[in-house]
């Protein structure tokens, strides 16, 4: 099988015809992109935590994602990028077998990483980073949370879920990023991808 379809026959194509088309009523900022979950630069953003800044200690630098990346690296995937007010939203679809969705989704905020800094623009930033399992979205979802002290506009939320065959997340970074906020969307996302790709 040529490596442009996953192990459950889902491709980069079909992932990008799943995710959203509109957050809040607002068109995406860019036009989706497809191909290899490690090569996306939207996927890139949700997965390198506090805006990718020089991380102390460094090996918190994914501790947003929430999730081990590296076991879907190499999974056919599709992501998007909306701007909503001064939020930044992004939705990311990677596909995967049960297996790999659950090593991926079995990584935990490591404990040195619940309070962790990070240099964004010349100026350090502390964050604070919390995890937790959530139900009625997908087979398995967890919320996280990447609170910076003082500084609203750079508070991440993130969900990350399984459904079948993908693993999906929704990420809002900006000043109205929230729980209720995130898991709305999760489940709207969820929605739509699961009936797309059914």
């Amino acid at each position: 099988m040529a490596k442009a379809s996953s192990d459950t026959g889902l491709t980069a194509a079909q992932l990008r015809g799943a995710l959203l088309t509109r957050v809040n009523g607002v068109a995406a900022a860019a036009p989706a992109s497809s191909g290899k979950y490690s090569s996306l630069t939207a996927a890139n953003t949700s997965k390198n935590g506090a805006n990718a800044g020089q991380v102390t200690p460094k090996t918190c630098a994914g501790a947003a994602a929430g999730f081990n990346p590296t076991a879907l690296a190499a999974s056919p995937a599709a992501a998007v990028t909306f701007k909503v007010g001064s939020n930044g939203v992004s939705e990311v679809l990677i596909a995967s077998s049960a297996k790999t969705a659950a090593t991926a989704l079995a990584g935990h905020i490591p404990a040195e990483c619940a309070n962790y800094q990070a240099k964004v623009g010349g100026k350090t930033y502390t964050y604070a980073a919390t995890e937790q399992k959530v139900t009625g979205i997908g087979q398995q979802a967890q919320v996280l949370s990447v609170q910076a002290a003082g500084a609203q506009s750079n508070n991440r939320w993130s969900l990350i879920y399984r459904g079948k065959g993908f693993v999906g997340t929704v990420t809002v970074v900006g000043p109205n990023a929230s729980k209720e906020a995130i898991m709305e969307l999760g489940q709207q996302a969820y929605a739509y991808a699961a009936k797309s790709l059914s």
